[in-house]
């Protein structure tokens, strides 16, 4: 059920005219022609590593905290415990004058120690949405952004390499998606009729304990539009396992395809409510779960590229494109269809491919668009930026699992789209 206008103009926001300039393609960890990161490196004699990035991450986690005056005290501390490497890096990050110029600077220091091999307790993190992508270096941990600090906070992967999609294997046959955090994987399990369970691993895929957590099984919601939220009219608690293995709800007879949406409170990984609010996570099960099949071969995907399994995933995303115009419009729409079908039966974490191909080919359709009137030459460019910005929330939004958010990013694709087919039917 897309969100109103009002909701969707609050989520994608001011955040989001980052993204507009942010690349095509998203990059690697460490900068454009660095050696590899078994072959770099720490080569000061300075501070040890681990005393170097302890001071760093208190300003990585100053700026995720918005909090310039940190930031700069810890800048200091870190000069003078920085290898002569590092130290010009340093010093271009504390002379900023304010919090915008401090981060924009935050990244050539931040790029070169993402780049070193990390001691234990550190990870390396990455944000394809700021500055066309950009790396950190936090503590092991969830995702704490700090080039966008509480605008974005949980913006980006930990110990990734950006745009290789983390490992969403079920554990118990059901269905996973990534949390907010970046750092937890949340599955959700319907082995019979009436029991729904929810279980979570970290970013390692390692059980984690939620003996702590809390929350509830939707059924039933409607919209309430004077107040722009939703009132939950049918929810079952969810209760921890006396072993803390899994949330489980008891839900009545819901027969599949069963829609059940678990809502959860991460209550034990920081202790506040403020650093984990309750998320949402919108399973369908077209049919029983079994933990018997959790080790079997997943089915084959419903995504379209004829492409062998050998092939790498970043080539998967970017399909050859056509020489005809008309011929680049249909694989469009075809990709426009297949998304439409992922998320009309759930399966938000397959939608990545098809968005991301999609993609590619409005921008090479934008490429060609002087061959287009003035009028809708600038029509299809407008049309084609918010397409590709809807794609890169397709993508985010389907890890995350949130139906809302997801048919909310489809509904400015959708449109998107839709002014490309007008504007080509007019003019084969």
């Amino acid at each position: 059920m897309p969100r109103p206008k009002q909701f969707l103009i609050g989520i994608f926001g001011l955040a989001f005219l980052t993204f507009l300039t942010a690349c095509a393609t998203r990059q690697a960890p460490g900068t454009p022609g660095s050696p590899p990161l078994a072959e770099r490196e720490f080569t000061g004699s300075s501070a040890p590593i681990d005393v170097q990035l302890e001071s760093y991450v208190m300003v990585q986690e100053a700026l995720a905290a918005d909090n310039f005056k940190e930031a700069l005290s810890a800048l200091t501390s870190l000069t003078t415990l920085a290898d002569p490497i590092t130290q010009p890096l340093v010093r271009s990050v504390a002379s900023a004058d304010d919090i915008s110029t401090m981060r924009n600077r935050f990244k050539p220091l931040s790029e070169y120690l993402a780049g070193l091999e990390l001691p234990q307790g550190f990870a390396r993190a990455y944000c394809p949405m700021y500055d066309n992508g950009s790396n950190w270096v936090q503590r092991d941990g969830p995702v704490r952004n700090p080039y966008f600090g509480s605008e974005m906070l949980t913006c980006g992967v930990v110990d990734a390499a950006p745009g290789a999609h983390m490992d969403h294997t079920p554990r118990q046959g059901g269905i996973v998606f990534m949390a907010p955090d970046s750092f937890h994987h949340i599955e959700g399990a319907y082995p019979e009729t009436g029991v729904f369970r929810l279980y979570a691993t970290d970013n390692y895929r390692e059980p984690v304990d939620v003996s702590d957590w809390s929350g509830r099984v939707v059924l039933e919601e409607d919209y309430d539009e004077n107040t722009d939220e939703f009132i939950e009219v049918l929810a079952y608690d969810l209760v921890p396992s006396s072993d803390g293995a899994y949330l489980e709800a008891s839900v009545g007879e819901v027969t599949a395809p069963a829609e059940i949406t678990a809502k959860v409170l991460f209550a034990g990984m920081l202790s506040t409510v403020e650093d984990f609010p309750e998320e949402r996570f919108d399973f369908i099960f077209a049919e029983y779960t079994s933990a018997t099949t959790a080790d079997a071969s997943p089915p084959p995907s419903t995504v379209m590229t004829g492409a062998p399994s050998s092939v790498a995933l970043a080539d998967r995303i970017r399909p050859p494109i056509p020489e005809l115009t008309a011929d680049i419009v249909a694989n469009l729409s075809s990709l426009d269809q297949e998304l439409q079908t992922l998320i009309d039966r759930g399966a938000f974490a397959e939608i990545f491919i098809p968005a991301l191909q999609a993609k590619a080919f409005a921008l090479a359709l934008n490429d060609r668009s002087e061959q287009l009137p003035g009028r809708q030459r600038d029509a299809i460019r407008i049309a084609v930026r918010h397409l590709v910005r809807a794609s890169w929330l397709l993508d985010w939004y389907g890890d995350l699992g949130n139906r809302q958010q997801v048919a909310g990013a489809y509904d400015i694709f959708g449109s998107a789209a839709n002014e490309i087919y007008r504007i080509y039917a007019e003019n084969p």
